[in-house]
Order: structure tokens, then C-alpha cells, then sequence
């Protein structure tokens, strides 16, 4: 489970923004359920973040991302001789030569240390510019106390007693390359024979990120898990609880061979590399299936309708996130999603969230961060005062992040969405005076 994610200097937050997943030990009383018990950490199932438009709130998201797809694609042969695509603040002059900084603190569950198998604690970051890795640090807590993996300054690296699969390699290799982190590096080359690390890749796996794909990807998503019938079925029940009449989906997949797209096509169509390696394209059609009745109310067939073409924006949004949900819930993973809320129910939105704060509903401790300017949700029915932030850019494009929880005199049964709207949170926008746009010189 995800303890803490920070970003320093890193698109519009110059400073250190930091999410904590741990509840806050003074509000015991407020909703239960939306804590887990994990040894010694009280750990929250969801985070919320509220504020107005161009506030921070999907940037914070694009860290995660940054973090988990840099720990992925670093060490690829593909990309030796790149620059590292990050994106510092630019609005400060101080920011041009100073790095981006990232780092997590996470735990394994059931992590096998010295025959005992344990739950660990690790907090991993790393600090990177356009052209190099400036620092990375990996450290772990086996006992009370935190121990040192490794960490990497540039090009010196000091590794601890308890990484010899990082002592191995790199005294195997003599060397990291500078746009490589040392821990995909490892991966890259050690794969499952270098157990630790291959536990942290493996917890990166399971964070989910479906906030920058297009909505058709998101479908596909949920599409893609109904080839298992037990899920197909979950989703199927899902969509009739939300209120939406489908009778059954039916989701074919047709493969392309790749060879046979003209290269214009396939730069419109975005084609990943890997599978253009791989020679093999899928196109997937999705269908829902309706009854069809007389006049008498009598079933006399069934129709087919396009989920793309034919059903409406906000069926096609609860599909695509229901899918990925389910299945995060099944694994007990972490899932990143940005406006949620985007054309849904207010009534559903909050739904979908308690299903990550229910005991019932969450039993394998899956957890949910969203961003969302859905105010209906921040009340004390569906959200604890820890698990509510907001994020405010200030006059210099700098953007900030905390915590309702910040505002200790703030009661659990405050009106937490009337206050916030009247401004008492911030995260507000400071609207001007629109109508003088149209009656200016009238």
C-alpha cells in the first residue's frame, strides 16, 4: 500500500507537495471503515484532491506518472542518447538548474527477509534533470530501523549491506549509465533473480494510472476483462445498479496485420512501438444489447447498439472506469484517476469511491487517489478531514497541496463542501466580472 508520494519542482509545483496515506491518529471517529490496520500504520483507502481549474490538481497526478513510467522505460536500450522528458517549474529562475525530485514510500506485504516473511516498508525517490539522474536512494524498514540500500550521487554510489543484488551488479557493470536509474537497471538485467528489486517493480505494476488515456482506451480496458465471465458478470450487474439498462455486451476483437496499414494511417492511429514489433494490431467493436418489445410489452427480440456511437457519454465514462476499479479492488492495487467525476451522477461519483472505503466492497485493501471538483463528495459521510486536499496556485504559477486536516479547528460535522464553496478552504477560483466582457463600451 502507497504511505506517501512527493514532487518537488516539477511542472507547476516549485516547492515540495507531498499526499500522505496515513490517517491521522487525533480523528479516530471518522469513518472507520475508510482506514486499514497494517502492523503499527493506520493506512487511508482513498485521497481526495479538490480545487479550481489549472490549480495543480492533474499535475500532482503527472508526477505519479513521471515516477512510474521513468522507473520503466530508463533503462531501455531504446532510450540511450535521450533526453529524460521531465518538465521542471519554468516560472522561477532558481528552478532551471535545480532537478525534479520524486520519491515514494510504500509497503510489500508478505516481503520474505532473512526466512521471515514480513510486512516492509520501502521509500524510494530519485532527483533528475533533462540530461542526467542527479541522486537515487533505495531504503527499507526490516526492523524499527530504516537501513540503507543504496544511494547514488551522479556517478558514486554506496551501497548497503543488505542489497547484495545491487552489489553484484554493479560490480559486475563497474558503472551506471547516467539516464538509467540504478534500480531499473538492476531489473532490466537481474529480472526475478534479483528478489527485491524485482518485489518493487512488481508493487510499481500494481500502481494504476488510467488518468492520460483516451476514453476509447479506457473502454477497451473494461472490454478486455470481460473475457473472463465471472467479471463480465460483475460489470453487467455493476451497470444495473448505476441505473443503466443493458441486457448483455458483446465485445468482438479483430486482429490487423500491421503491414498491411499505410504509414500514414498508422501515425493517425498513434501505434505504439511495441506493437509494431510485435506485427499485430487489434481493433475491438463493443455492443450493448437491449430487449426489444411490442406494444403489449412483450419481448419480441433484442437490439444492438454501438457503445461508442450510440450510448450516451455518461455510460460510456461509468463502463470504462467500472472495469479498471473491479479489477483494482480484486488485486488490492493503487488506482490514479483524474476527474473522476468528469460526466457522471454526482450520486454515482460518490459510489464508486465508497466502494474503496468499504470493509465489505474492499477486502483485498486496494486504494483510490482522484482528483475531482465534484464538491458534493466532500462531506463527512464519504470522506474523513485526512483524506481531503486541495490544491491553489498562487499569482506566481506556483501551485500548492494540503490537507483539510491542516485546518484543526475544522469539526467532523462541519458542512465541508458549503464551507468550502464559501471559500474557507481555498482551492477556490477567484472569478472575475464576466459580464463587463459584454457590456463594456454599451
Amino acid at each position: 500500500m502507497l504511505l506517501e508520494f512527493q514532487v518537488e519542482n516539477y511542472l507547476s509545483f516549485k516547492e515540495t507537495a507531498v499526499i500522505s496515506m496515513l490517517a491521522a491518529s487525533s480523528i479516530k471517529k471518522d469513518l472507520p471503515d475508510a482506514i486499514v490496520s497494517t502492523g503499527k500504520y493506520k493506512i487511508l483507502k482513498s485521497a481526495a484532491i479538490f480545487g479550481a481549474n489549472a490549480s495543480g490538481k492533474s499535475n500532482f497526478l503527472k508526477a505519479i506518472r513521471f515516477m512510474k513510467h521513468f522507473i520503466f522505460e530508463s533503462a531501455k536500450e531504446s532510450r540511450i542518447g535521450e533526453d529524460i522528458k521531465v518538465a521542471n517549474f519554468r516560472l522561477n529562475s532558481s528552478c532551471d538548474e535545480r532537478p525534479s525530485t520524486f520519491e515514494m514510500t510504500f509497503i510489500i506485504k508478505d516481503f520474505n527477509y532473512n526466512n521471515e516473511t514480513k510486512d516492509v516498508v520501502f521509500r524510494y525517490g530519485f532527483q533528475v534533470d533533462k540530461k542526467r539522474v542527479r541522486n537515487e536512494w533505495l531504503f527499507a524498514r526490516f526492523t524499527s530501523q530504516e537501513s540503507k540500500l543504496f544511494i547514488r550521487t551522479e556517478d558514486d554510489i554506496q551501497i548497503g549491506e543488505k542489497f547484495p543484488e545491487g552489489k553484484q551488479l554493479y560490480k559486475t557493470t563497474g558503472k551506471i549509465r547516467e539516464t538509467s536509474l540504478f534500480l531499473s537497471q538492476i531489473y532490466s538485467l537481474k529480472g526475478k533473480n534479483a528478489y527485491l528489486t524485482h518485489s518493487i517493480i512488481n508493487w510499481y505494476l500494481k500502481l494504476q494510472d488510467i488518468s492520460a488515456m483516451s476514453d476509447h482506451n479506457f473502454l477497451n480496458i473494461t472490454a478486455d476483462l470481460m473475457s473472463d465471465k465471472e467479471t463480465k458478470e460483475k460489470i453487467l450487474e455493476a451497470l444495473c445498479y448505476a441505473d443503466i439498462c443493458i441486457d448483455d455486451i458483446v465485445v468482438k476483437k479483430k486482429e490487423v496485420v500491421l503491414s498491411e496499414i499505410p504509414p500514414e494511417v498508422k501515425a493517425i492511429m498513434k501505434i505504439k512501438s511495441e506493437e509494431m514489433d510485435s506485427g499485430m494490431f487489434f481493433t475491438m467493436s463493443i455492443n450493448a444489447i437491449r430487449k426489444k418489445y411490442n406494444d403489449k410489452k412483450e419481448v419480441v427480440g433484442e437490439e444492438s447498439f454501438d457503445f461508442e456511437r450510440e450510448e450516451s457519454n455518461g455510460s460510456q465514462k461509468f463502463f470504462a472506469l467500472i472495469g479498471p476499479i473491479l479489477d483494482v479492488l480484486k488485486k488490492g492495487m493503487v488506482l490514479v484517476i483524474d476527474e473522476i467525476d468528469a460526466r457522471l451522477h454526482p450520486s454515482l461519483c460518490e459510489v464508486l469511491i465508497s466502494l474503496f472505503n468499504s470493509k465489505s466492497t474492499n477486502l483485498n485493501n486496494a486504494q483510490l487517489i482522484f482528483a475531482t471538483h465534484n464538491s458534493l463528495i466532500m462531506n463527512n459521510k464519504t470522506l474523513r478531514r485526512d483524506q481531503i486536499y486541495f490544491s491553489e496556485k498562487n499569482k506566481y504559477g506556483e501551485s500548492v497541496l494540503y490537507s483539510l486536516f491542516d485546518y484543526k479547528k475544522v469539526r467532523n460535522d462541519a458542512s465541508y463542501d458549503k464551507d468550502y464553496l464559501m471559500g474557507k478552504y481555498g482551492g477556490t477560483p477567484y472569478l472575475g466580472d464576466f459580464e463587463s466582457l459584454l457590456t463594456k463600451g454599451t
